[in-house]
């Protein structure tokens, strides 16, 4: 027996066992299976390459147009340390940029963000403190029948709570998790089982073992928003229909598709009039063509269902208790004559579009939001109609990427017979 645990403890050390360690893991996190099955990896297309060089000031714009707020001041440093700490670990600085966002919204310390981690990235600290000592971060990775120490110089900040809940050090030591993902996922994903994914910063949110990829797609989503922000990355090209080139109803295209047209609303009372795009709240909304405004107001229950608003501050006099289930909602027509169509956008937050305003594809529709909504989630609902509602999820397909699981179900009882 002594013989044997021997020779077991030997091969530990030479790194010829697999499963060398204990899985690291991200708490308080659960992954939805739902919304994991809406897209496989393997339908998204490559993602695009990131510049050599990025000016200082446009990336600083960027990263405050990603955040969406007011705070122009505060968001300059955090652009600052990401495109620095990134040079210095040799990351990609739109990634880092996009983790800021998509894990805190942009919020410092002292809006008390909760999640399952810390700071700005929501870094999970106990997950690493094994691995953090002497001012390196420690780590292995595989080279054929071994696995090979590696040690990244990290002396700059402790590894405490209170460093990486401020903004410097989280995105230092953000920089520096990422630079270890990158060299080890190939490792963790040979030696645990992993749910599919495409991206190594899914370790980044998972840990070693990957439990979903949706929250990769969401954050790869703002990297492409943020290129395209810095102007490093054109908006994807148009699909022409009826005549008309139609363009993405957000930034960082493609999207995904929640839910499709035709689904059970209110217990069956109502069939779902179009599709639901994933968005968060106050991202921009785009027109997806050239054309004019034919209605810019609320959605009302009752007789009167539909009320023209002509200024911004029109729309308070409909709180979100009074309104239908399209909220706050734009129309736009597009093209002439018999060709002619309809583009809708609801559950706007902000709007942006008045009556009769002329437009062009890509010009600001309105801000996402849930106006009209009671149970679900800020997204953004889109209808496209002629003289009946088209299917935005077939026209737009590329654009806007996703299945429509019942559908799907149809094709393949219809193939097995």
């Amino acid at each position: 027996m002594s013989f044997v645990l021997t020779l077991l403890l030997a091969l530990l050390v030479s790194g010829q066992a697999r499963g060398p360690w204990r899985a690291r893991r991200r708490p308080g996190r659960s992954p939805n299976a739902v919304l994991a099955a809406r897209v496989l990896p393997s339908e998204w297309p490559g993602e695009p390459t990131s510049p050599r060089t990025v000016d200082p000031d446009r990336f600083a714009d960027a990263l405050h147009t990603l955040c969406g707020t007011t705070r122009r001041d505060r968001e300059r440093p955090w652009a600052d340390a990401i495109r620095t700490y990134a040079a210095e670990f040799d990351v990609d600085p739109f990634l880092l940029g996009a983790l800021v966002y998509r894990e805190s919204r942009c919020q410092s310390q002292a809006d008390s963000v909760e999640g399952p981690g810390i700071g700005l990235t929501q870094i999970p600290r106990d997950s690493y403190t094994g691995d953090v000592h002497d001012g390196t971060l420690h780590y292995r990775v595989r080279d054929g029948d071994r696995l090979v120490e590696r040690a990244l110089p990290t002396s700059r900040f402790p590894f405490g709570p209170a460093r990486l809940a401020t903004a410097e050090p989280n995105i230092y030591w953000s920089a520096a998790i990422l630079r270890m993902w990158r060299e080890q996922h190939a490792t963790v994903d040979g030696e645990f089982a992993q749910e599919e994914h495409r991206h190594y910063v899914s370790h980044f949110v998972w840990g070693d073992r990957v439990r979903s990829d949706w929250e990769e797609e969401r954050i790869l989503t703002d990297r492409r928003r943020l290129l395209e922000y810095v102007g490093a990355r054109p908006r994807m090209s148009p699909i022409t229909w009826r005549g008309v080139p139609l363009g993405c109803p957000l930034d960082g295209c493609p999207r995904v598709i929640l839910s499709w047209l035709g689904e059970e609303r209110e217990d069956g009372m109502r069939e779902h009039r179009g599709i639901d795009v994933d968005s968060l709240p106050s991202e921009p909304v785009r027109a997806v063509a050239d054309g004019t405004v034919t209605f810019a107001g609320v959605d009302l229950p009752g007789a009167v269902e539909h009320v023209q608003i002509s200024h911004a501050s029109g729309y308070a006099r409909y709180p979100q208790s009074v309104l239908g289930a399209g909220g706050r909602y734009v129309c736009i027509r597009h093209g002439e004559g018999e060709q002619a169509f309809r583009s809708c956008y609801m559950h706007l937050d902000q709007v942006a579009m008045v009556f009769g305003a002329t437009v062009h594809r890509g010009d600001l529709v309105g801000t996402v939001g849930r106006t009209g909504m009671h149970r679900s989630a800020a997204h953004l609902h889109v209808e496209l109609h002629t003289e009946h509602l088209e299917d935005p999820s077939v026209i737009m397909a590329g654009l806007l990427l996703g299945t429509d699981p019942e559908a799907a179900r149809r094709a393949r009882r219809h193939h097995r017979h």
